[in-house]
């Protein structure tokens, strides 16, 4: 495996893909007889492992972990300077059961361990806490020319300039010690030989990186014309799938939600020119034509895995996470209010009861969840483990309805190694009713059978995987997802039992994760640099307090979201951007700010949809927080896959109606106002000026034509306008 590790002007030596190519060093300005002299200080709390009380999984990992692990604070830094040592920086993710993997195999093997202890301070980081890092991690990728692997190794000075660094890739242990060593070998002969030339050099690099961001900026215009470009984005995203070969342009590795999502919502807004609607809906049906019957959906406990392997949907990475499951919730069921399937129905709420029973925490939130790692033969099955397992006659419908096959049912370029030969993936090919009619017997006889089935499978599986820790650490942003997610699933449902757990839980985030304005994500106070929330954050808690003051017309979720709005403009807007990082947290100095949809949504797309809803609802956000939320950036209308946050909020800005709400409404006009399309619908209360009469709404298009509406079904009568529909 090649390795290709970036040393940026540190000196005359480069090691690029694994090799060291030297150059003479006799030229350098060596370190003062002052700076030799002073001794080096070695911290007590360097010799012992200083993560183990933090929260989350990635440190509760790595608790017993013989490497000293230090926290991302500003003290390591000072303790760093103080015994002359570079800070071997680890930015890991919990989402990816990869980190996990190779943070395990360094602390198996003991040769790299003592030289990580006596060479360098190590500093272990959550980046998705510590958010900002996960985005450096990327933009140093880019650096080097290399697709950004997590976990990845960042040398830094002790002044927080990085030096060099190297993804760490899950390869044969062999391979990882091999790339360490020889990073290892010349980082400390360069350190060693003139530590000075060292930091002046990478502070140097730093500040043109520093320099880079902001014109990358500048050269990121915004449009002058977002209702236009949107239109052109859309068009442009429509154009990226092929039907006949079933592939989707630039879709990456990921469960399109955000691609559901948005064709969905196009698809549900009026004002959006009709051949656009059908050409958004007809994708919409053809991607969900790949993905409902593939394995990403398991059938044996209803839960979704959010990345496939290759370029097909045949063979998916055996990891679940929650907010992956959650977001995947509110795509699907958009997805259903748009096409009416009731096959995207029963896989949304199959996604809904397994993040409840998997992620929900005796606490009363939810947990992002443990990944130990990957087994993916635990997850594949042979003919033969099913005829193990199952009765005979039970056997011969399941391989059918899975459509299993001897020589294994993976396409070759899921697998173009064969490494799973005669291993099948297990997936909902044939609809119940069909295998129902097969067998002779109704559906309703059937499925008592199939839930036989599936639980002697599921404890198959249970058994191969083994006993897993159940990760009890609530965790915001997985909290505050699936309040959306049980709110976007009352409004499809009508079921008050949704929305009450949609309340509930919103308010047991309020009271576990905000402390006064601020948010943390996590319960346990840490350092604010390891875990005080950053603007995503805020982002997902605007977005949670917006659905269920929606579905609820209250004022406390509404009074919630203001605050956060107004700590957002007063902690993440600078000069012309977004900063994800609030000052009090900031340890690296640069503009790190989240325009693209890289782990996750992204900050921007969040904001921007957040201003939108508020400033419909007659609550603007401050001007100058406001002019940088908004901005659609030119980027969009060339790659919107990796924006469809930003385009699905921009479609709101523009092209969504708003109803106004008279006083006095009725019981059935109340509930008709909260289930009206989540996010898709803009609202405020009639003032006095709307001159409304009681007991009725006003639906405002976006050609500003209107109609006032006296009952519940004149209202759905109007909202109904999908080509599904028509």
């Amino acid at each position: 495996m090649k390795f290709t590790v970036a040393f940026r002007r540190v000196c005359t030596a480069l090691a690029v893909g694994g090799m060291l190519l030297s150059g003479a060093t006799s030229c350098r300005r060596r370190p003062s007889s002052a700076t030799l002299d002073e001794p080096a200080v070695l911290a007590a709390e360097l010799h012992t492992n200083a993560v183990a009380g933090l929260p989350g999984t990635i440190y509760q990992s790595q608790a017993k972990s013989p490497i000293h692990w230090q926290p991302w604070t500003l003290s390591t830094f000072e303790r760093a300077k103080a015994a002359k040592r570079l800070v071997l920086l680890v930015i890991a993710m919990p989402q990816q059961s990869a980190c996990h993997k190779i943070l395990n195999e360094m602390a198996a093997d003991t040769g790299m361990v003592g030289k990580i202890n006596d060479n360098y301070v190590p500093v272990l980081v959550d980046a998705d806490a510590t958010r900002e890092l996960g985005l450096l991690a990327v933009d140093l990728a880019n650096e080097i020319h290399v697709a950004v692997q997590l976990p990845m190794f960042v040398w830094l000075t002790p002044e927080a300039n990085p030096v060099a660094w190297i993804p760490a890739m899950a390869t044969a242990p062999e391979s990882l010690r091999d790339a360490f060593d020889k990073s290892n070998t010349w980082l400390m002969r360069s350190w060693t030989d003139d530590p000075e030339y060292v930091k002046t050099h990478s502070a140097a690099d730093n500040q043109a990186r520093r320099e880079r961001f902001a014109s990358v900026r500048d050269d990121n215009q915004a449009s002058k014309q977002p209702a236009a470009d949107v239109l052109k984005a859309i068009r442009q995203l429509t154009t990226l799938y092929d039907a006949a070969s079933r592939s989707f342009d630039e879709a990456g590795g990921q469960f399109p939600s955000g691609t559901l999502d948005l064709l969905a919502s196009v698809v549900l807004t009026p004002y959006v020119p009709k051949d656009l609607r059908a050409r958004s809906l007809y994708m919409l049906q053809e991607l969900l034509k790949d993905v409902l019957t593939s394995p990403m959906f398991d059938p044996l406990d209803g839960g979704l895995f959010s990345v496939r392997r290759s370029s097909t949907w045949a063979l998916p990475v055996f990891d679940r996470e929650c907010c992956s499951q959650a977001r995947a919730i509110v795509a699907l069921l958009r997805a259903y209010q748009a096409t009416r399937n009731p096959l995207v129905l029963e896989r949304a709420m199959g996604v809904l009861a397994y993040a409840e029973k998997s992620f929900a925490t005796s606490g009363g939130g939810f947990a992002l969840g443990d990944l130990p790692g990957e087994r993916p033969k635990c997850w594949l099955w042979t003919i033969e483990d099913i005829r193990k397992v199952l009765p005979a006659e039970d056997a011969a419908w399941w391989i059918a309805a899975s459509g299993m096959h001897g020589l294994g049912n993976l396409p070759f370029e899921a697998d173009p190694t064969r490494e799973f030969f005669r291993c099948n993936t297990l997936s909902w090919v044939k609809p119940m009713g069909e295998i129902a009619a097969e067998l002779g017997i109704t559906p309703d006889v059937f499925k008592p059978r199939f839930e036989t089935a599936r639980k002697i499978l599921l404890k198959a599986r249970d058994e191969r995987l083994g006993g897993a820790l159940r990760d009890e650490t609530e965790h915001a942003a997985a909290t505050l997802r699936m309040v959306s997610a049980y709110a976007m699933a009352f409004g499809v449902s009508g079921n008050p039992l949704l929305r009450d757990k949609a309340c509930s839980l919103l308010e047991h985030a309020r009271k576990t994760f905000a402390d006064g304005p601020r948010l943390w994500m996590y319960a346990a106070r840490t350092p604010p640099a390891i875990s005080a929330g950053r603007a995503f954050l805020y982002g997902l808690a605007m977005q949670a307090t917006l659905d269920v003051a929606d579905i609820t017309g209250e004022a406390p979720p509404l009074a919630w979201a203001d605050d956060l709005a107004s700590t957002c403009a007063e902690h993440f807007t600078a000069a012309d951007f977004l900063k994800e990082c609030p000052d009090n947290a900031n340890i690296i100095n640069l503009p790190i700010t989240d325009l693209t949809m890289l782990f996750d949504e992204s900050t921007a797309g969040l904001m921007s949809m957040a201003e939108c809803r508020l400033a419909a609802r007659g609550r603007p956000l401050v001007e100058s927080f406001s002019r940088v939320a908004i901005a659609l950036p030119m980027v969009d209308l060339q790659k919107p896959v990796m924006h469809t946050d930003l385009i699905e909020a921009t479609l709101l800005r523009h092209y969504a109606p708003l109803v106004i709400q008279g006083k006095h409404l009725s019981p059935a006009m109340q509930n008709a106002l909260a289930l009206m399309p989540l996010r898709l619908v803009k609202r405020r209360v009639a003032s006095a000026a709307d001159g409304l009469a009681d007991g009725t709404v006003k639906l405002i298009l976006a050609d500003q034509t209107s109609q006032v509406l006296a009952t519940p079904e004149a209202l759905q009568d109007a909202l109904l306008s999908s080509p599904a529909n028509q």
